[in-house]
């Protein structure tokens, strides 16, 4: 596949390529451009001319091309989800999932930029001047910032896609796509259609290429006005380094170790049975996923057991043959596939399974202890059950893995538990079980994240929501109301107007 640069698919110039594989059998599905400086020159300059052609094409207009745009995501969609399945390593029902997310995200931001409203200042309400600024119409009026520079990550790229480049287009901004290195060819198609339902080659971009090389490029290019980016702190950081230079904003969406807090008075089925699913959920590679199991010590030796017990049961593998069944899913609705037996599918790589791999033997060096899992065949980390686990180690702070593994720390007291919860340099997500809404309400407001769910996990995530993190979790928010953060305000003054 291509890269897609000034409505053309085309080549890196100097034809260097990456090879995209199946990480589950180490296949090799297709080759990308690898973007040379060449590369991202031109898109970067004609992005300037997409701008001004976006930004001069109607709301009205605008939904229009959506709305030929929905329709042809969902006749490409067998062949969207199949690709992603093949190219992630993920479950049918989670890249079925990602994909439903698309067009309702579009349509939400859609909705939201109809009702950016500028705003008329009260006229005479300003001393000085003339003397005469009740005849003077003051406005405020939202402009778009420019060319957004969107960084995809790998865990989530199709609902990140849509969440990112929905918003910065329905702002009136032109689009600069970096998508994973790793799982590129679903969001390449999805680029592709919105190109055939009518956004022009030059206002949505797509570039293809080594993390390293492309995202420190493009930010510091000033002709990138934004930047939003989903990925590690460590790249968080040096991006906000690079923007700041020139004062540029940016979005960050980062790390997290977030926090699993079961009260003595939990409701222990649902705490147990939530929490430990949905770390086991896509290898465990979600990012408001619980990753510190904070429990009361009354609560401990029952917790661990069903901890165990359900990483026992968990097969190893896809939650469908890969292609000889996903036709068959596909001719249904997400909200109809009911998990059978839950099978745990590779992480993205290997790379990233020998990551867990060492975070892993790190935490049983410092003196926690192994109850089940703990092996990695290739790209596949078998769920893992750590016990023993005190809040003075690394992974009971800052140490986030990425992957199938429940570390599981004992706490006598809420107040207790909120310490260990802040001890974390992170603050993206939490959740807290208590049958006492009124602790709960306090141990939410005194936890140090972004979001709090109590009573349920904490990976609950609203399109309305102002979703981010506090701390070293990131800057901004995603939500409807990212517009906002997507535009900048502009006062013009009508001297005697009135």
């Amino acid at each position: 596949m291509k890269m897609l640069i000034n409505g053309k698919k085309v080549d890196a110039r100097d034809k260097e390529t990456i090879a995209v594989t199946n990480p589950a059998d180490g296949e090799i599905l297709d080759t990308v451009p690898a973007a040379g400086r060449e590369d991202m020159d031109e898109a970067l300059e004609c992005s300037k001319n997409g701008f001004k052609k976006w930004n001069a094409i109607s709301l009205m207009q605008k939904e229009k091309i959506f709305n030929r745009f929905y329709e042809l995501l969902e006749e490409n969609k067998k062949e969207i989800v199949s690709i992603h399945v093949l190219e992630s390593g993920f479950s049918v029902r989670t890249c079925l999932f990602q994909y439903q997310g698309v067009p309702d995200l579009f349509k939400g931001y859609l909705e939201s930029a109809k009702r950016l409203n500028g705003s008329i200042l009260v006229p005479g309400t300003e001393a000085g001047h003339d003397g005469k600024t009740e005849k003077d119409l003051q406005m405020v009026v939202h402009e778009p910032l420019g060319t957004v520079l969107t960084i995809i990550p790998f865990n989530a790229p199709l609902m990140l896609f849509a969440y990112k480049v929905a918003s910065a287009l329905c702002a009136g901004n032109a689009v600069i796509v970096k998508p994973p290195t790793t799982n590129p060819l679903a969001l390449i198609r999805i680029t592709e259609l919105l190109w055939e339902a009518g956004v022009p080659g030059d206002t949505l971009q797509l570039i293809t290429g080594r993390g390293e090389t492309v995202g420190p490029y493009l930010s510091a290019d000033p002709r990138i006005h934004a930047v939003t980016l989903t990925g590690s702190t460590e790249v968080g950081v040096e991006i906000a380094e690079t923007v700041a230079k020139r004062l540029a904003p940016c979005a960050l969406e980062l790390g997290g170790n977030d926090p699993y807090i079961v009260c003595e008075d939990a409701d222990f089925e649902t705490a147990s049975r939530e929490g430990i699913n949905w770390r086991f959920n896509a290898a465990g590679q979600v990012c408001i996923a619980p990753k510190r199991f904070i429990v009361h010590n009354s609560l401990l030796r029952e917790f661990t057991e069903a901890a165990v017990a359900k990483a026992k049961s968990i097969e190893m593998g896809y939650g469908v043959d890969r292609r000889a069944e996903i036709e068959a899913y596909l001719n249904r609705d997400f909200n109809d596939l009911k998990p059978g037996t839950m099978k745990m599918n590779c992480l993205i790589s290997e790379r990233a399974a020998k990551g867990v791999e060492e975070k892993v033997n790190h935490t049983l060096a410092q003196g926690a202890k192994l109850l089940w899992g703990g092996r990695r065949q290739g790209a596949f980390y078998e769920p893992t059950v750590l016990g023993d686990v005190t809040k003075e180690m690394d992974i009971a702070k800052d140490l986030e893995i990425f992957g199938p593994v429940v570390p599981i720390i004992g706490f006598d007291t809420p107040e207790e538990a909120v310490e260990i919860a802040n001890a974390s340099r992170y603050g993206l997500s939490g959740c807290v079980y208590t049958k006492d809404w009124k602790l709960g309400m306090q141990m939410a407001r005194a936890i140090q994240s972004g979001g709090v769910v109590v009573n349920g996990v904490g990976v609950y995530r609203n399109m309305m929501q102002p979703f981010g993190g506090y701390k070293m979790s990131g800057v901004g928010r995603e939500g409807f109301y990212t517009l906002e953060e997507l535009t900048q305000k502009k006062v013009i003054v009508m001297k005697g107007f009135l």
